[in-house]
């Protein structure tokens, strides 16, 4: 049976409903933190008196009683709301609109999907962090342009120690994208790294062997090259294709890597995660954030078929 399609409107509807609930379980909480700072005082100001430290503690009691409050009231009131648009955001209305768009065929999301750790790591676009820190979801393949394409969020952590406390740093959080589709003449013998060189200093993972310099004065002062064999890398990254690489990082907001690896391109880019539905902004607004997501999967597919 054909799956049914969910109208902007309908969406719209949701969203409403949600973004509702949500601003009376704000203005219940404000009420709740007014109502338990009068009852600690009614309470306690007998035995306190109004110092300084009586009233502040009144209010650290009376704001943690407050976000309490709110975690209770999305739970009831909220949630559900809020989880019936965002399910039919993402498991409908992504692919409706990727759908069309021309070029694009074959699509499937997955909201729970994504990379394994095993496979940042192999493609090195990244660095990939401790494996139980790591995170992928909101996976997006199919084809553009009879290119297939893998696309999802991405964040990688590591356990760091600091002022004597063990914690969870960040890493990179963003999103990755993998397309195969090299021509048989054009497959990369070993890792092709290209890092712009602010997105080098903060995640790049491990490096190849050589560092490859270009005749791009442009292209080179901006970002750094890695291979594991230099003859190939100056087969695969051709003047065309660097003219992409710099066009592609143009466009694209974040810091950007690249990787060429046999017949596959693996792109990152540090930018917001994709796809999520959000109640405070028209559905309208959001498809053109949508749009803007194909449109980093276009760009890159031009990367990869750059001669």
């Amino acid at each position: 049976m054909e799956e049914k399609l969910i109208t902007e409107e309908q969406l719209e509807t949701m969203r409403n409903k949600a973004r509702k609930r949500l601003h009376i379980a704000f203005v219940l909480s404000a009420l709740s933190l007014v109502l338990y700072i009068w009852l600690f005082y009614i309470v306690l100001v007998g035995d306190e008196g109004m110092s300084a430290l009586f009233v502040a503690k009144i209010v650290v009691a009376a704001v943690v009683l407050a976000v309490g409050t709110l975690g209770v009231l999305w739970y009831i009131l909220v949630r559900h709301a809020y989880d019936k648009f965002n399910f039919n955001y993402k498991s409908k209305y992504v692919t409706q609109v990727l759908n069309g768009i021309s070029g694009f065929e074959g699509l499937e999301y997955h909201p729970e999907g994504g990379f394994t750790w095993d496979d940042i790591r192999n493609a090195a676009v990244v660095a990939c962090g401790e494996k139980k820190y790591f995170e992928s979801e909101d996976q997006l393949f199919g084809e553009y342009e009879h290119v297939k394409f893998r696309i999802s969020d991405v964040v990688t952590q590591k356990l760091i120690r600091r002022d004597g406390k063990t914690k969870t740093e960040e890493i990179f959080g963003g999103q990755v994208i993998c397309l195969l589709g090299f021509d048989d003449l054009k497959v990369s013998k070993g890792h092709i790294q290209i890092f712009e060189k602010e997105f080098l200093s903060n995640f790049a993972g491990w490096k190849a062997e050589h560092e490859i310099q270009t005749e791009n004065e442009a292209f080179q002062s901006r970002f750094r090259v890695y291979a594991d064999d230099e003859h190939n890398a100056y087969y695969i990254l051709t003047p065309q294709r660097i003219e992409k690489i710099m066009e592609f990082a143009d466009a694209v907001k974040g810091q950007i890597s690249l990787v060429f690896y046999d017949e596959k391109l693996f792109a990152a880019v540090k930018r917001e995660s994709m796809f999520d539905a959000v109640v405070d902004e028209p559905v309208s607004k959001q498809t053109a954030k949508i749009l803007e997501d194909a449109d980093f999967i276009q760009k890159a597919k031009e990367i990869l078929i750059a001669s």
